[in-house]
């Protein structure tokens, strides 16, 4: 008997992208958003999915599963629906995920604290050339989708696999791509050792071939593998690769880039006897590429078929996405960028890119949490900006600051030029008085920043 299931803010990327799946896969699909217009609203609706206005718990009549949005598990007061769904005891979210539309795939997860919505792409994207007609779910719009999520006919599905509220516990993959560790979302994570427990779990999950593919230059990835059982190591198919001759961790089994070509025109890299070029810039993203290339290569795919995907690959929404010039012919670029970590890394690329621009960099921090607990990583990520603007902090769930604020990055950075200031509106003001034409901005955030992206674009 076909299923019924309700998406509780379907209106989101996630939700909506998991609810066209589920319909595709013959689910009997409904939603509620409180929002009566959202960029992927249109889209469900077209895919004939019913859509409420508002919450009600009328919605859940007859509803066989209740999928809701993490944000309503840290919700206050909580919605009629959350409180009927787990009495009635058909509240999930990433489980249903993971038990159902999974069920009956090669699941491929891609995991790590950076890079995995832009690997998760890259990845299917070349399985999409290589005629592999992949599922996906990924934490990023894919231009070429106009969405999340793609539908397949065969048995690989590709997943972004996020550990935020062990998220990736829900999932059994096959292979698991991890792209990097490090210490983060400290508002559920206690400690750095939580956090890698949360990993050694996940990977502990492999399931068929119980294939393990890992960036050996990270050192949360050595971390790692000091907890896992040796025994366990000793059981499952692991891969590495790295950029380095001196990786820091020590594999039988790896693949290295060499020749590497970085500079305003190439992002390229040979493997052995064969080059790639990346379109898109980035040391990072060949450390992305390399797990994608191990993993297209255990599919049988040939090099010429990667070498092509990767070349066309441009990058995905809201990673180092050129908006455009704005009316002064400054280019305007928005990035999802909220860990000093990613900060400074796409600082970098975008110092690759640009090597002779002035650049400023417009940070928006996210949690006070976050900043508290990363504070010491901000000394140096800004070295690739000329000048940078720290905004107010997005508080997201946190509700205490902490004692911390946007001056509190100011302080520690040491960049010669950067100012705290706390309200869009004076940061858009900024730009009209101080922007000249080869200028480039790039918005980095993950809470309300795209907004200010766009309104200094269409200065």
């Amino acid at each position: 008997m076909q299923k019924k299931i309700h998406f509780m803010g379907i209106g989101g990327s996630g939700m909506s992208g998991v609810a066209l799946l589920a319909k595709a896969q013959g689910f009997e699909v409904s939603g509620c958003d409180l929002e009566s217009d959202t960029p992927y609203l249109e889209k469900i609706k077209k895919a004939g999915v019913t859509v409420f206005q508002g919450h009600d718990q009328k919605h859940l009549e007859d509803i066989d599963i209740l999928a809701v949005t993490p944000a309503a598990y840290f919700q206050s007061e909580p919605h009629p629906e959350v409180v009927l769904g787990k009495q009635k005891n058909i509240m999930t979210w990433q489980s249903f995920l993971g038990n159902y539309l999974h069920k009956d795939k090669r699941v491929i997860c891609v995991a790590g604290t950076h890079g995995k919505s832009t690997t998760t792409s890259m990845l299917a994207l070349l399985f999409e050339e290589a005629k592999k007609d992949p599922w996906v779910m990924v934490g990023a719009t894919v231009p070429s989708w106009q969405s999340n999520a793609r539908v397949g006919s065969s048995d690989i599905f590709v997943t972004e696999s996020d550990e935020f509220f062990d998220n990736f516990l829900n999932y059994k993959p096959s292979t698991i791509i991890l792209n990097n560790i490090e210490y983060d979302h400290p508002d559920y994570f206690s400690s750095y050792s939580r956090l890698l427990e949360s990993f050694a779990k996940h990977v502990q999950r492999l399931v068929g071939e119980k294939t393990l593919i890992v960036n050996q230059d990270s050192e949360g990835v050595v971390d790692l593998f000091n907890l896992l059982p040796p025994s366990f190591i000793k059981k499952i198919n692991v891969i590495g690769y790295t950029l380095t001759s001196s990786p820091r961790l020590n594999l039988t089994h790896s693949i290295r880039a060499t020749k590497v070509v970085l500079n305003e025109h190439e992002t390229s890299f040979f493997v052995n006897d064969t080059q790639f070029t990346l379109g898109v810039s980035g040391e990072y993203n060949i450390s992305n590429a390399l797990g994608v290339i191990i993993a297209a290569q255990n599919e049988r795919i040939p090099d010429t078929v990667i070498q092509s995907s990767l070349q066309k690959f441009k990058g995905i929404g809201r990673r180092m996405e050129e908006l455009g010039e704005n009316s002064l012919g400054a280019v305007v670029y928005d990035d999802y960028a909220h860990h000093p970590t990613a900060i400074s890394e796409t600082l970098k690329a975008l110092r690759q890119k640009h090597p002779d621009k002035k650049i400023l960099a417009i940070i928006e921090p996210h949690t006070f949490s976050r900043t508290k607990a990363l504070l010491h990583l901000y000394e140096h990520s800004f070295s690739d900006a000329d000048s940078v603007i720290v905004t107010a902090i997005f508080k997201s769930r946190d509700t205490s600051e902490f004692g911390i604020s946007g001056t509190s990055i100011v302080g520690i950075s040491k960049h010669p030029s950067v100012q705290y200031m706390p309200e869009f509106e004076r940061i858009v003001d900024y730009c009209k008085e101080t922007l000249t034409k080869g200028d480039v901005v790039v918005v980095m955030g993950a809470g309300n920043s795209y907004k200010l992206a766009r309104l200094i674009q269409s200065i």
